[in-house]
């Protein structure tokens, strides 16, 4: 079976192709037979951290299941779904079956692996900071994979959401459902948004959460991809998300696939490249740098 990884920390070019043992179910597992793989940026970490020997990465697959566990009763063969797993640089994969969703025909493998990680973490932060119908909630990095999907989640929730991002994706943010938008390259979003939000949602990359108090009302949380807590006051509350496991991941993805089959949710894929030691070069070339959209593998066209 073909696979892809590395056998020691570096750059895009350490990926190669490898040959793997087709792996079998366990009991509460099924085997999947990819169509479609998301790249992430856990997967550059890994690469530039090496490992103890051979590392094949990857989270996120969508395909038909090839087999599945004596003690798997939702799933049967022939099944297209979307799974959260480990090793998925891979022509055929296992995953836990609760961590495994059913995926319409109605939405496309690309489109619904391009999901899995920044809607389940941005589900996650909707969660912790508890978004109600009628509230105020703030997103920062609004128009990356996490904040995207946090806005229409807040939306779907009744909430009124302002999005923070940079002015060139004014367009594509307000087609999120935003109330309102702030451009923190035409202004003080801080200034102008102070003591705005019930809810503050982190979801920038440089995670930086000193703005965020400014923004939150008194008493209020705010939910952030950052480890470092800011300095708080007025009762407000820092809350670091972390990434969800088992069942938890299931009945996130569940939802998400259910708001996107009513096209509630959606997810850009900005890049689709071959299942091919250049497809892999190329996605994590694109995982080094500023990219617009999520990055994913097609394994068959």
């Amino acid at each position: 079976m073909l696979g892809y990884g590395f056998s020691h920390a570096g750059g895009p070019e350490v990926i190669d192709a490898i040959d793997l043992a087709t792996p079998a179910p366990g009991p509460q597992e099924i085997q999947i037979k990819s169509q479609a793989i998301g790249l992430n940026n856990r997967d550059r970490i890994a690469r530039q951290m090496g490992g103890s020997g051979l590392t094949v990465p990857g989270y996120d697959v969508a395909g038909i299941v090839s087999a599945v566990g004596d003690q798997v009763t939702q799933f049967a063969l022939g099944d297209s779904v979307v799974a959260r797993t480990t090793s998925a640089y891979a022509e055929i994969v296992t995953a836990a079956a609760d961590m495994s969703v059913l995926l319409p025909e109605s939405i496309t493998p690309e489109n619904g692996v391009a999901l899995i990680t920044p809607g389940v973490t941005g589900y996650r932060m909707v969660e912790l900071g508890h978004v109600t119908d009628g509230e105020t909630v703030i997103v920062k990095g609004a128009s990356g994979g996490v904040g995207s999907a946090a806005i229409q989640l807040a939306v779907a929730r009744g909430a009124s959401v302002i999005g923070i991002a940079a002015s060139r994706h004014e367009v594509d943010v307000n087609q999120l459902g935003v109330e309102h938008f702030v451009a923190y390259d035409r202004g003080n979003p801080v200034k102008e948004l102070a003591k705005t939000a019930d809810v503050v949602i982190n979801a920038a990359m440089d995670g930086i959460g000193g703005d965020d108090v400014a923004m939150a009302k008194d008493n209020g949380p705010i939910v952030s991809v950052s480890h470092h807590e800011p300095l708080l006051n007025r009762g407000i509350r820092f809350i670091h998300t972390r990434p969800l496991g088992g069942s938890e991941v299931g009945q996130a993805l569940k939802g998400l696939i259910n708001l996107m089959s009513q096209g509630k949710l959606t997810v850009k894929v900005g890049y689709v490249l071959p299942f091919t030691r250049e497809g892999f070069v190329k996605g994590h070339q694109l995982l080094d740098e500023p990219h617009e959209g999520r990055i994913v593998i097609q394994v068959t066209p």
